[in-house]
C-alpha cells in the first residue's frame, strides 16, 4: 500500500513539473512541484526493510512523466527518437536526484539538501555544455512565459531560477512536514517564514526591476518574414526552390518601405548555396539582389544550408561528404547569411547542432550511424561547425548576433555574442516540425529569457511557428500567428550595455560543479577512512 501511495505521489510531482511546459503561464506550480516526490521518498525511507535502491524508482517515475508530458511533440518527427530522449533524460535526472539520498545516508538530511541543490545545478550546467547538450527542461526555463517575475535573470541566468525553485520546494516541504508531524510550533513557523521570504524577495525584486527598466539604444526598423512553408509537404519535396524563393520575396516586396533597414527571413529559407561562388554562380540570388538595389539602405538576413569544398591541400574533416560524382569532398553548414547594399555577403555558421538531427554524436566513432540521422534540414549527413559565429554590422547602427534555432536555448552562447559586441539578437528558426504543439511556443518563450539575460531586443523569424519582436524586458511587442503567412514590421532598440550575466555567464553552474566535485571527494575520503579503521592491518 505504501509503495502504491509513493508511486502515486511521484506521478503527481511529474504532472506538476510539466504544467509550465504544457500551459503557458502556469509556472507557479514549480514552487512546490517536488513536494509529493519528497514525501514519497520519506515514506519509503522510513520502512524497516527499505533499501536505498528503492528510492530510485519514484524519482525515475517523476522525471519520466515530466519529460514525456513536456516534450512528447518530438514524436511528430520520430516516435522512437522521442522515447529515447525522454527515457535517457529521465534516467540521468533520477540518478542525480537519487545521489543526494546516498549523501543523506552518510552525512544527514541537511547535507542531502545541500548536495541535491549543487548536484542538480551542476547537472543543468553540464547539460548546456557537454557533447550531447539537451537543456530544454532546465528548471529555470519554466518561467519563460512569466517574465515579469524573473527580471533578475540579468544577474543569474536561468540557473538562478532553478536555484529558486529547489530552495522553495525544500522549504515548503519542510513546512508541511512539520505541521503534519505536529513538531514544535515555532519550528513550523520558522520554515513557513523562510519559504515565504525565499519566494517573495526575488518576486518583488523582479517586479521592481520590471517596473523601472527603460529600453536603451538606437532605433532600427526591422521587417520579419514568415513564409509558412510546410516542412513535411512543401519545404524539401512538393514545392520547388524557385516557388519558395518567389513566395518569400513576394512577402518582402509587399511590406518593404524606405525606412526598413533590416529584413530577416528564417532558417533554411534559401536553397543550398556553395560558399565559394555565392553570387557568381547562384542564379537564385539575382531576385534578392534586385530588391536590395531598389532599397539601397536595406540589409537582408536569411538562412540557408551552405556548402564548402575541400581543396587538394586541406585535411578532410570528420563531417565531410562526398560529391555525387565522387570528384571532391565538402562540408555542409546550417548558416545565416547577411547581404548588404554593397552586395557583400557575410556567413555565420550554426555552432550548436541538434544531436541525431544535424549531427551524429561522437562522429569519429559512430560515423556508420550517419545514415540514420533525422534529416530536418535538407542534408543527408552530419553538418559541420566552424569556430565562432560571425557578427553582422548594420551601417552605423550596431552589430547583430545571429542565433540559429536550437542555439536560442543556450543563455551563455547568446551572452558570448553580446560580450563580443552584439547590440541586437536575431533568431532564425523553423519550428514547423512540431506542428501545433507546445514545442513551438516553448522555443519562442526561451527567446524571451535570452532577452532578459542580455538586455537585448530579440528579433525572431520562423519559417513556420511563431515569429516576433521581444524587447529588453522579455515582453512580446508584436508576433505572428502560429503557422501563418505574414510579415511584421517594428522599430527596435540596439542596446550596448552589458549585464552581470553577460560578463560572468553561468557562474552558478561553475560554482556548483566545483562543490559537487568536493562533495564526492569528501565522501570518498570518508569511505576510505572507514575501511582503514575496519582493517587497520
Amino acid at each position: 500500500m505504501q509503495k502504491k501511495l509513493s508511486f502515486f505521489l511521484s506521478a503527481i510531482s511529474g504532472i506538476l513539473l510539466s504544467l509550465p511546459w504544457i500551459f503557458p503561464g502556469q509556472s507557479w506550480t514549480l514552487f512546490f512541484a517536488f513536494c509529493p516526490l519528497l514525501f514519497a521518498e520519506d515514506q519509503l525511507a522510513r520502512q524497516k526493510d527499505g533499501r536505498i535502491s528503492q528510492l530510485y524508482l519514484p524519482a525515475f517515475l517523476t522525471f519520466l512523466i515530466w519529460n514525456l508530458l513536456s516534450t512528447w511533440w518530438i514524436a511528430h518527427v520520430s516516435l522512437v527518437g522521442m522515447l529515447l530522449i525522454t527515457e535517457l533524460n529521465a534516467t540521468v535526472m533520477a540518478s542525480v536526484w537519487w545521489s543526494s539520498q546516498l549523501v543523506s545516508r552518510k552525512l544527514g538530511l541537511a547535507s542531502s539538501t545541500f548536495s541535491l541543490i549543487v548536484f542538480w545545478l551542476a547537472f543543468e550546467f553540464v547539460q548546456h555544455n557537454w557533447a550531447i547538450p539537451w537543456p530544454w527542461l532546465t528548471l529555470g526555463n519554466g518561467f519563460a512565459n512569466s517574465v515579469e517575475i524573473v527580471q533578475w535573470y540579468e544577474f543569474t541566468g536561468i540557473l538562478g531560477g532553478s536555484l529558486w525553485i529547489l530552495l522553495s520546494n525544500f522549504l515548503v516541504y519542510s513546512t508541511i512536514k512539520n505541521f503534519i508531524q505536529r513538531s514544535s510550533f515555532l519550528k513550523s513557523i520558522k520554515f513557513a517564514g523562510l519559504a515565504l521570504l525565499v519566494v517573495i524577495i526575488p518576486l518583488f525584486g523582479s517586479l521592481y526591476l520590471y517596473a523601472n527598466y527603460t529600453e536603451k539604444g538606437k532605433l532600427l526598423e526591422v521587417l520579419i518574414l514568415q513564409p509558412n512553408i510546410d516542412p513535411y509537404k512543401e519545404k524539401f519535396s512538393g514545392m520547388s526552390s524557385e516557388e519558395q524563393i518567389n513566395r518569400l520575396l513576394a512577402l518582402a516586396e509587399s511590406n518593404l518601405t524606405g525606412s526598413v533597414k533590416l529584413v530577416v527571413a528564417p532558417e533554411t529559407a534559401w536553397p543550398p548555396l556553395w560558399e565559394d561562388s555565392i553570387f557568381t554562380q547562384n542564379q537564385s540570388l539575382i531576385p534578392l539582389s534586385e530588391i536590395i538595389q531598389s532599397y539601397p539602405e536595406v540589409n537582408f538576413i536569411v538562412g540557408a544550408i551552405t556548402q564548402r569544398k575541400f581543396g587538394d591541400e586541406r585535411v578532410i574533416s570528420e563531417t565531410a561528404q562526398r560529391s555525387p560524382d565522387g570528384s571532391f569532398y565538402f562540408d555542409a553548414f546550417n548558416s545565416a547569411l547577411m547581404i548588404d547594399q554593397n552586395q557583400e555577403i557575410k556567413i555565420s555558421h550554426k555552432s550548436i547542432l541538434v544531436n541525431g538531427v544535424e549531427r551524429m554524436p561522437f562522429q569519429k566513432y559512430f560515423s556508420f550511424l550517419s545514415k540514420y540521422l533525422l534529416h530536418l534540414g535538407g542534408t543527408n549527413s552530419s553538418l559541420a561547425v566552424s569556430g565562432e559565429p560571425v557578427l553582422f554590422s548594420v551601417n552605423t547602427s550596431g552589430k547583430i548576433g545571429p542565433v540559429i534555432c536550437f542555439e536560442s536555448a543556450f543563455g551563455e552562447y547568446c551572452s558570448n555574442l553580446v560580450k563580443r559586441g552584439t547590440n541586437l539578437l536575431v533568431v532564425i528558426t523553423n519550428d514547423g516540425w512540431w506542428r501545433k504543439s507546445p514545442g513551438g511556443w516553448q522555443h519562442f518563450g526561451y527567446s524571451r529569457l535570452r532577452a532578459i539575460e542580455t538586455r537585448r531586443t530579440l528579433v525572431r523569424s520562423a519559417n513556420t511557428g511563431i515569429s516576433g519582436f521581444i524587447n529588453q524586458r522579455g515582453e512580446v511587442l508584436l508576433k505572428t500567428g502560429l503557422n501563418s503567412y505574414e510579415a511584421i514590421r517594428l522599430s527596435v532598440r540596439m542596446n550596448d550595455k552589458i549585464t552581470f550575466y553577460v560578463r560572468y555567464g553561468d557562474f552558478l553552474g561553475r560554482i556548483c560543479l566545483v562543490l559537487s566535485g568536493l562533495t564526492v571527494l569528501y565522501l570518498m575520503m570518508r569511505y576510505r577512512n572507514g575501511k582503514d579503521k575496519k582493517n587497520p592491518h
